[in-house]
């Protein structure tokens, strides 16, 4: 899918579904204090064409892994204990332990010591040493696609499992203007995928507009992200435009949902807007009029504090919610108005850190929860 603009930005398959209704809260009392540091680089220039979204953090906390796009490709290796950048680590696009496209979307590091690389379409695992151990295609693998429906792809919003033997994703047609039409989760180990159909996906499609060229063909889209997360043997989704959440239990095959309430942010986004235009100047509007829309952000976990965290934009608010391990709503707090949300966020010894650029160089905006109860 090329040229789309994200947002920042059931009956089916599952043999039971359930709705439930908002809960009743669990009251945690929190402050958030804020500060700014910055990542000393030496002489180096840190690569923040992509806003380090082609990153991902060691599970100790202790490194961030930056993923230089530009050639000659390679791993920033960032301190974060120190703030330092400590090394930098070339890597190949070509032979035994090439990556094969210098497009790297997102890194997710194992408890092992693997690094998966992915790319939307691609899965490439190499070892502690860098070493390429394996590599497959979401939209060649043989295994994959005869759990497809035929016509049907695997999307983009995707989600790893913390040992990175599995990924679960959307699926829907080829087009922009398909729907999604379901999950699938992929087991590398086993060789095998499996798909849960859901309907209530297609709703989403409320929420896009999309651009068509003469009218009809489709040339770029504008929509709020989706959210995607595996816990366990569960996969907690749901669209950035809804206050609510989707869990499905894959032992089970059940499907339930929780809708949440905040007392700062609309439930769901609340202007209605065309589902396709023709005209590019209408298009880039409304673009613009969707960015002050609701988005509600993914799930978050804190270890050390054993909670969940999730960051709410509603122009001019931004809005903090802490849940509990079990995905109970515990309190909310409002951030202050210049907290801008970035496409990089993480979680490191129960602070929340959000990428800041400024002037070309790493700073990192903390939030620093208190609690009081």
């Amino acid at each position: 899918m090329k040229n789309v603009i994200f947002l920042f930005l059931i009956s089916g398959f599952a043999s039971c579904s359930s709705e439930k209704k908002p809960a009743e809260r669990q009251t945690l009392d929190f402050t958030v204090e804020l500060d700014t540091i910055k990542v000393d680089a030496g002489e180096e220039l840190l690569y923040v064409n992509w806003s380090l979204s082609s990153s991902g953090e060691s599970p100790d906390g202790k490194y961030l892994f930056n993923f230089k796009r530009a050639k000659p490709i390679a791993l920033e290796v960032i301190n974060l204990e120190n703030l330092s950048l400590e090394k930098v680590i070339l890597m190949e696009l070509e032979g035994p332990n090439g990556l094969g496209t210098e497009y790297i979307s997102k890194i997710h590091l194992t408890p092992s010591g693997s690094f998966i690389f992915l790319d939307g379409y691609q899965v490439s695992t190499f070892d502690d040493q860098l070493n390429k151990v394996s590599t497959y295609r979401l939209d060649k693998e043989e295994f994959i696609l005869k759990s497809l429906p035929e016509g049907k792809r695997i999307w983009l919003d995707q989600a790893i499992s913390g040992d990175g033997k599995k990924l679960a994703a959307f699926y829907g047609g080829q087009q922009m203007t398909d729907p999604k039409e379901g999950v699938i989760v992929v087991d590398f180990d086993a060789q095998a995928a499996r798909i849960f159909p859901m309907e209530s996906l297609s709703s989403w499609l409320k929420y896009q507009t999309t651009f068509l060229y003469n009218g009809e063909h489709p040339m770029n889209a504008i929509f709020p992200p989706a959210n995607l997360l595996m816990k366990g043997d569960s996969i907690i989704f749901s669209i950035a435009a809804e206050n609510k959440v989707y869990f499905l239990d894959l032992n089970t095959d059940s499907i339930s949902t929780n809708t949440y309430e905040s007392q700062f942010t609309s439930q769901i986004s609340q202007k209605v807007f065309p589902q396709t235009v023709d005209a590019e100047e209408e298009f880039q509007k409304i673009s613009t009029e969707k960015l002050n829309e609701v988005r509600y952000g993914n799930f978050l976990f804190d270890e050390k504090n054993q909670v969940y965290w999730r960051i709410t934009l509603e122009s001019p608010k931004a809005v903090l919610t802490v849940f509990s391990s079990d995905f109970k709503q515990l309190g909310e707090v409002l951030l202050d108005e210049s907290f801008k949300l970035p496409s990089k966020v993480f979680i490191r010894d129960g602070m929340i850190y959000t990428f800041l650029n400024q002037d070309d160089e790493v700073y990192f905006v903390r939030l620093k929860p208190n609690f009081e109860n």
